[in-house]
């Protein structure tokens, strides 16, 4: 099979070969009639010998080439004419001359191929190391994070577990010695634990559903001051002392959404929030209308975003703080999640510093909207 492909391949330059000087020698005849000098017909076949070593692969076409325009001049082009016979001293010296220019030519021609072959071969090979080297980097850089979300995961699993253990088994322990509002006291904070649990969960299988393409968005009416109370009373624990603000503009009442998930949107906003204020500070949450669209902002008085996570900061994973650190909760999905599910209801979030201090996260919804 190889022989046969070989074979093949130098018929094919033969009939290229042929056909280029066939068309030359042609051509020149064409130029002899109108008077064209023999030098400037020289030069011609000279052309037609590159591009024979320009369009085959090896010496034995360019000399070969070279051979068929010279004997084409000595029988076209020189006296006496169709003979092979030279009478004209300054004739043999133009066709020695031709003969070593052609050869010559196509002999750079040749080695002009074989260094862009050998070019592109190293251009490909190089292209190739690149993408290897990108590709063991790209899994390098997947186990760290993979190592860095599991190791958060555990810490942010580890957490409110641990707060619950303690807290049931100090009401089982010492049931009876402590007093009402201590029990009280102690199954709220497990509530709150829970509440803690199941946002984390939440945000889990939502993130999953999005990068499976399972995340469906039904939408409907909702009030928005339904779904704000729903959410801030899914944070309300971890609030404490700091201050929820609440303002909507009266032209805004329902809107159509999937009231489940901007639920969620509001949630990990909130406790984004709660997060990276202190104990007394200031969240508000607004809802205005423009343009079509209905825009709920959160707002805190907080740290702020820092400015080197601010263009990639609803990418997955990424976090105000280093997620290998035991400090601070969140795995980097709360934000990623909000913007796939704006997205999937028509609209858009962003998210910047405030000029006195703190965070600002608003995303818009289309007043009007078709079922996704």
């Amino acid at each position: 099979m190889p022989g046969k492909q070989l074979y093949r391949r130098h018929m094919i330059y033969v009939i290229r070969m042929v056909a280029i000087m066939l068309v030359t020698v042609l051509f020149s005849t064409l130029l002899n009639q109108f008077g064209i000098g023999k030098e400037n017909i020289l030069m011609l076949l000279i052309l037609g010998v590159l591009l024979v070593a320009y369009v085959t692969n090896g010496y034995p076409y360019g000399i070969c080439a070279s051979v068929i325009g010279l004997m084409s001049f000595n029988f076209l082009f020189t006296e006496p004419i169709r003979t092979f016979s030279i009478s004209n001293q300054n004739d043999v010296i133009l066709l020695i001359f031709f003969l070593l220019t052609a050869l010559i030519s196509s002999n750079l021609t040749v080695r002009f191929q074989k260094q862009v072959k050998v070019a592109r071969e190293n251009e490909q090979l190089a292209r190739q190391l690149t993408l290897e080297q990108e590709r063991i980097q790209f899994a390098m850089e997947k186990e760290q994070m993979r190592s860095g979300l599991l190791r958060s995961i555990s810490h942010d699993l580890r957490t409110p577990l641990t707060g619950i253990a303690g807290a049931s088994r100090l009401i089982a322990e010492s049931g009876q010695s402590l007093d009402r509002d201590s029990i009280v006291s102690l199954a709220s904070d497990i509530s709150d634990q829970a509440d803690w649990l199941i946002q984390l969960v939440e945000n889990i299988l939502n993130m999953t559903k999005i990068d499976s393409g399972n995340l469906t968005v039904e939408k409907s009416p909702e009030a928005v001051e339904d779904v704000i109370s729903n959410a801030v009373a899914h944070v309300r624990g971890r609030i404490q002392r700091r201050t929820v603000e609440v303002e909507v503009q009266d032209s805004v009442f329902m809107v159509p959404m999937d009231g489940k998930l901007i639920v969620q949107v509001l949630i990990n906003l909130v406790d984004n929030a709660i997060k990276n204020t202190k104990e007394d500070g200031r969240i508000a949450i607004r809802v205005s209308e423009a343009e079509g669209m209905v825009w709920f902002s959160v707002e805190d008085d907080g740290c702020g975003i820092d400015e080197s996570i601010i263009s990639r900061l609803f990418e997955e994973f990424v976090t105000f703080r280093p997620v290998s650190q035991d400090t601070g909760k969140g795995i980097g999905l709360g934000l990623a999640i909000c913007r796939a599910i704006v997205t999937a209801h028509g609209g858009t979030i962003t998210g910047s510093n405030r000029e006195e201090g703190g965070a600002r996260f608003c995303f818009g919804l289309p007043e009007q909207g078709s079922d996704v």
